[in-house]
């Protein structure tokens, strides 16, 4: 359009041409909708230009940008996490809560804080958990994304430092995920690439020169993956496990036992109990001791943060014969169970009270469908990290992107803003218990099928931002109170979503309500 308006002016203007000013082009700003209506790729690495999310569209970033002295290589070690292709995970007994982790975001949109880095799916006899199938295979960078929907779309931003011969880890943003383009490069310059990845999906990156590099990614993955309805397979329907060694396995049917799982009961029975158990532990001080291993005493005395739920939980899983990983990176663990049709994501808890993460804040968040497994009332799931990084940073990520603004790490005038400022919880109670107000529900629904739910938060004249509610059915008779799910408020205090009633809900008529713990802008509340 900006072309034609240009050629228009030209033929109708009567001045003689030499009195024109010689035009050789004209900038255009960018337009992420219009890249992506015309489906524009990227001058490097041939991906598309945009990709649409339920935030919005959002551009590519720059393949051709060289690293620079200040960015971190996406290869070097984590806290607690070698990085080794043959790396193992040791078991420890430290179960208290950290406050305040570390973070790096290479994906849009953000899936803090569950960058998918590490994943293993088998026990050695000392308790260590390894990857069984560390033979690393070379897979395709030219995938197709599924052309029904069903696949959410990423972009991945890494700096990496390649070798001849040598494949560096890189983190996926799930299990399954697909490559739709990838550049691999330094500037201009584009280097050859080869993606593998093992037994558990872990990825790995070569090339056949040595080079800080920069490693652009689209990709596509089901959105399944992320939550929704846990599948109904039965026991021969699931790929087989790696085995246990023999005082592993016995352990783990002693922590089964006591967990009332067993093979009698369904694949599907046995994972929601299992996530009933493990999201129930809590961090502690004290150490728990007092078993003959480190896998008992963590299972049996139910305490520990994320990263020891995930184990316990793991080792006790495939004593069962159940297909499941240990994922982690530098700031949380979880876990993936195959149901039969995919690996899903599940969420145990048990994560530390903040990411240092100014790319979190300033990253558009992807929203997975809901959790299909109850929480307790005083859950630290992982996303509530990442809920209280974007609300230190302020304004909604793309709100923030449109205006100009952003953080420290940011250029312009950008700098020059004075800092956020959260005032303390003190000054939230001064203002009384914040009013959760639900606007909409459905009317009837049926065991099994969402709930539709949407509504505010607010503490007095505040939106509430990136605060989570808990969701229960109170009967309007008997008033006992079933727990269904969480959801979290947006940058407006607004939230909006649906929750998965239990086949076992019974019959009958229930209230809906809604309470959320705040944080330290917005105190507690409940709807009336």
């Amino acid at each position: 359009m900006c072309l034609l308006s240009i050629l228009v002016l030209l033929t109708t203007t009567r001045a003689p041409l030499a009195a024109l000013p010689e035009v050789l082009h004209e900038p255009l700003p960018p337009d992420p909708q219009e890249d992506m209506a015309m489906g524009v790729r990227s001058a490097g690495g041939g991906m598309a230009a945009a990709i649409h999310t339920p935030r919005g569209v959002v551009s590519a970033p720059d393949p051709t940008r060289p690293p620079s002295a200040d960015d971190t290589p996406d290869s070097l070690p984590t806290p607690r996490l070698e990085l080794a292709p043959d790396a193992k995970f040791a078991p420890d007994n430290d179960t208290h809560r950290p406050d305040v982790l570390p973070y790096e975001d290479p994906f849009t949109p953000s899936t803090a804080p569950f960058k998918r880095l590490a994943a293993f799916d088998g026990v050695d006899a000392q308790f260590n958990l390894v990857v069984s199938v560390t033979r690393q295979a070379p897979w395709s960078t030219h995938a197709v994304a599924a052309p029904d929907g069903s696949e959410d779309l990423f972009y991945a931003d890494l700096v990496v430092d390649v070798k001849p011969g040598e494949g560096v880890r890189v983190p996926s943003v799930g299990p399954g995920a697909k490559v739709l383009h990838a550049r691999l490069g330094v500037g201009p310059t584009e280097l050859p690439i080869m993606l593998t990845r093992d037994g558990a999906d872990n990825w790995f990156v070569a090339s056949d020169r040595s080079a800080r590099a920069r490693l652009v990614l689209e990709m596509s993955i089901p959105r399944a993956t992320f939550g929704g309805d846990f599948g109904d397979p039965g026991w021969s329907d699931l790929p087989l496990p790696s085995k246990l060694p023999p005082n592993v396995a016995a352990d783990a049917n002693r922590v089964a036992l006591a967990i009332g799982v067993s093979r009698a009961q369904t694949p599907r029975e046995d994972v929601k109990r299992l996530v009933a158990y493990f999201r129930g532990f809590s961090s502690s001080e004290e150490r728990p001791t007092g078993h003959a291993d480190v896998f008992l005493d963590l299972a049996m005395s139910k305490k520990g943060v994320c990263r020891h739920r995930a184990y316990a939980f793991l080792i006790t899983a495939l004593g069962l014969g159940l297909p499941a990983r240990m994922v982690m990176n530098e700031a949380h663990a979880w876990v993936e169970v195959n149901d039969g049709t995919l690996w899903k994501r599940i969420d145990l808890g048990g994560a530390g009270r903040t990411l240092d993460s100014e790319a979190v804040a300033d990253n558009i968040p992807h929203e997975p469908p809901p959790d299909p497994f109850a929480w307790p009332s005083d859950a630290e799931r992982g996303s509530d990290m990442a809920s209280r990084a974007r609300a230190k940073g302020g304004a909604d990520p793309a709100a923030r992107a449109a205006s100009g603004t952003g953080s420290a790490t940011g250029n312009g005038a950008a700098q020059d803003q004075a800092p956020v400022r959260v005032p303390l919880v003190t000054d939230a109670e001064r203002r009384g218990p914040s009013a959760v107000t639900i606007s909409g529900s459905d009317g009837a629904t049926r065991r099994g099928s969402a709930l539709h739910l949407n509504g505010a938060v607010k503490t007095g004249n505040l939106a509430c931002a990136n605060v989570v509610i808990d969701f229960f059915l109170r009967d309007v008779h008997g008033g006992k109170e079933r727990f269904v799910g969480s959801l979290a408020t947006d940058e407006v205090g607004a939230f909006i979503g649906a929750l998965v009633i239990p086949e076992t809900m019974p019959l009958g008529d229930y209230d809906v309500l809604a309470r959320t713990p705040g944080d330290a802008r917005c105190s507690a509340g409940e709807s009336h």
